[in-house]
């Protein structure tokens, strides 16, 4: 798998699968997919639900991606500076909410802490 791609991975793996009418259930093929899988998504896997078939293995590997992705878009807010909060202030990130400390020489600030890019008080 490259790329974080689960979705041609498996449309690859398939179609080999088939081309070859070999039975993915075995535990042989089985464990050929799982090595193409990225190890921790195949760990993830295994320690989480344990799959026995080609349909398990398939349902399973495609929640544990959407998790990793979800986790991975979460933590790739941070990165950047930000330049809204006062010099020496600023928290790295690249979007989203920003963290300036209360009573700040932001233009009106308001003791808010949260902010939005361009300086709009929003709540968290």
């Amino acid at each position: 798998m490259k790329n974080d791609n689960l979705d041609k991975y498996l449309a690859t793996f398939e179609t080999h699968a088939l081309c070859a009418d070999i039975d993915m259930n075995n535990h042989t093929n089985l464990r050929t997919f799982a090595l193409g899988l990225p190890r921790s998504l195949a760990n993830a896997c295994i320690k989480m639900e344990n799959p026995e078939t080609y349909k398990q293995w398939r349902a399973t590997v495609q929640r544990q991606q959407k998790i990793y992705l979800k986790t991975k878009l979460l933590h790739s807010e941070y990165g950047t500076f930000n330049t809204n909060c006062t010099q020496g202030q600023g928290q790295r990130q690249t979007s989203g909410w920003v963290w300036c400390r209360p009573g700040s020489n932001n233009p009106g600030s308001n003791n808010q802490n949260w902010r939005r890019p361009g300086n709009r008080t929003q709540p968290p």
